[in-house]
């Protein structure tokens, strides 16, 4: 029996669910497990409560820093907690209290009352601290890696909402063992690809990870990923910078994302809790279904769970708001034929059709409150990628800034101006007496404290370095020739690879039907209204559209830092082609690939955009094209990662 790739892939909570329980079956006694309310919802797509109850847990409850543990002399209490410094520490003082009453040492480390499981990792240090806070031999840890986690048809995540943290802010790539074991598993499962493509420090260095990790179990069903792409986030900023045009981009602009849901909350979202208080107002739309006790709704972003998702998903978002509209009326006129109905019928309609149309009824409600909440928050929908359009293609630098600080005032959105000025530095560049006036004006809106939040920044290579004024030496410079902004590195690919596109491509993008044989015409820029291409969906074009190793050495020679691994060996794309004009037996010719099927792995949260870009060129080329990342991120996340430091 064949088993579809799909099926692999959802195979892996199996995977998950068996290390847990090797976990948790591993510590005897009657258990209780105490969550990091953040690990809840990916947790849910691992295994459910009544499995957890069936391997021993009595109860499980929400942890919280703030308040004093559970505690019951009987029970082995179990907390699993991201593999995070502070929250590690935070709750080593809220055991220590409680060790006090515990009995003497246990030399069996299956008896301790106190287990600790950090995801992914448990990294030497935290044995250092275990042992300062004067818990070694009461408390044991433990690790656990629940993997990819399978939110959609050719999307996963590992849900690890901090690594983008962790490698572009604070430079720590502890993380990178854990996604290499995660990417290994995925080649026992799905088998060896011939090519990996990476681009970046950290794709070439998971790709060193994977080979120290050992070669790869020999199995006798064949490949299905003809090849990998594995690309750093820091190489296309601008997919996630750029505002989406679709549907499911849109959603996270706006709604919190936790494992694959969104939580539809008109008085808490990212666009309203950013903004300045003073500026935020009253809200004039109240979605119809929420009263002021009921909780927020959800919609989970899975198209076998949600019709109404699946068909509008990677759709430009005029489109999809249309079509949720067109449903509310058709389920109108469904409802209106219940009038017409005779007693016979309406027996068979209740018992057969009604349950169906009141769980879609539910549904559309549903995308219609998400739609009103989106298009009320993104009023300045058109402004902004007028905005952003100017950006990319660095008209009037001097208009630009102006605009970008008119929208810091008016607008008053911590994350969402900065945003803007972080994507006209990468397409344009900005000076140092630029970004002196900007924080400048930003402190003044939002208060001084948040002036680190630059350092961040400059860090992760979204903005400059932020340097001291010079009031001295202000008046000699002002007499002199500034010189002209030099090419950034991203204008350099940009041009080469041909990310930047027409209007006229635009047009017929966004008229066209992502599901349709018209959409395969057009260009996979229409996620962002026809301006930019998303680098990963370009370079899978690339490659499933190379019919020699000369003609991927060509569109891909002048790009620093792309490797090709090939049979062990790595190397650029122009001296792999090289190689093979040599005559060499050690290398094999690969193209064209022979097996259409890519796997994409965005390091440091990949975005809709590229997603449904992807999915475009999947369809454009006959072929299959599944995306993965640590987590799954809006333009907004990026820049809100450099307050949380």
């Amino acid at each position: 029996m064949d088993v579809t790739l799909d099926k692999k892939l959802q195979g892996f909570q199996l995977v998950a669910q068996e290390k847990l329980q090797a976990i948790l079956c591993s510590i005897p006694g009657k258990k209780e497990l105490i969550l990091e309310p953040d690990l809840i919802k990916p947790l849910e797509h691992v295994c459910t409560a009544s499995w957890l109850k069936l391997k021993g847990i009595q109860r499980i409850y929400k942890h919280d820093a703030k308040q004093r543990l559970p505690r019951a002399p009987d029970q082995v209490h179990i907390y699993m907690i991201r593999s995070v410094l502070s929250t590690f520490q935070t709750l080593l003082r809220q055991l220590q209290p409680l060790a006090v009453s515990t009995p003497s040492e246990s030399p069996d480390l299956a008896l301790r009352m106190f287990h600790i499981i950090c995801v992914p990792s448990c990294y030497a240090y935290f044995h250092a601290h275990l042992e300062q806070a004067g818990l070694w031999g009461v408390v044991q840890l433990h690790h656990y890696n629940w993997d990819f986690i399978y939110l959609d048809h050719g999307v996963l995540s590992l849900e690890l909402p901090n690594l983008y943290e962790c490698l572009y802010l604070e430079g720590n790539t502890s993380a990178l063992p854990a996604m290499a074991q995660s990417l290994r598993l995925l080649q026992m499962i799905c088998g060896q690809p011939s090519l990996i493509l990476t681009f970046g420090g950290h794709a070439a260095q998971l790709c060193q990870v994977m080979q120290a990790l050992g070669p790869v179990p020999e199995s006798n069903s064949p490949t299905d990923f003809g090849a990998w792409l594995i690309i750093d986030r820091d190489k296309d900023y601008a997919s996630s910078l750029l505002t989406p045009a679709i549907y499911a981009g849109l959603l996270l602009e706006v709604f919190q994302l936790r494992a694959g849901e969104i939580v539809i909350d008109n008085a808490n979202n990212k666009i309203r809790s950013q903004k300045l208080q003073l500026l935020q107002g009253k809200s004039e739309y109240t979605p119809k279904s929420s009263t002021s006790n009921s909780k927020p709704s959800c919609i989970r972003l899975n198209s076998a769970c949600d019709e109404i998702y699946a068909g509008n998903r990677y759709k430009h978002f005029a489109q999809a708001s249309s079509f949720v509209r067109g449903q509310v009326k058709a389920l109108s006129l469904e409802l209106q034929k219940l009038n017409d109905l005779k007693l016979e019928e309406m027996h068979d309609y209740v018992a057969r059709k009604l349950p169906k149309l009141t769980e879609l009824k539910a549904k559309v409600l549903r995308h219609l409150n998400a739609s009103e909440i989106v298009i009320q928050m993104l009023g300045n929908f058109r402004h902004l990628q007028t905005l952003e359009e100017d950006i990319l293609n660095n008209v009037s630098r001097k208009r630009l800034l102006s605009e970008i600080d008119e929208l810091l005032t008016t607008d008053g959105q911590r994350f969402n101006t900065l945003r803007l000025l972080c994507l006209l530095h990468l397409c344009a560049g900005v000076a140092p007496d630029e970004l002196q006036n900007f924080a400048r004006n930003y402190c003044n809106m939002f208060g001084h404290r948040e002036l680190c939040v630059f350092q961040q920044l400059a860090q992760a290579g979204l903005l400059p370095a932020l340097q001291p004024e010079r009031k001295s030496s202000a008046k000699l410079l002002s007499n002199l020739p500034l010189p002209k902004f030099q090419q950034t590195e991203f204008q350099a690919n940009a041009n080469r690879l041909k990310l930047l596109t027409s209007c006229a491509d635009a047009e017929q993008a966004a008229a066209a039907d992502s599901s349709s044989n018209s959409a395969l015409k057009s260009c996979p820029s229409f996620v962002f209204n026809g301006t930019y291409i998303p680098l990963a969906a370009q370079l899978c074009s690339i490659l499933l559209n190379a019919n020699s190793a000369d003609q991927l050495a060509t569109k891909l020679a002048m790009i620093e830092g792309l490797q090709v691994h090939v049979g062990g060996q790595s190397t650029t794309p122009k001296a792999y082609a090289a190689q093979l004009k040599t005559g060499s037996t050690e290398i094999p010719d690969l193209f064209p690939l022979r097996l259409r099927n890519l796997f994409v792995f965005v390091v440091g949260g990949a975005n809709y955009a590229e997603i449904a870009a992807c999915d475009f060129v999947a369809k454009l080329t006959n072929s299959q094209i599944t995306v993965a990342s640590d987590a799954l991120l809006a333009g907004s996340d990026l820049i809100a990662a450099a307050f949380n430091n």
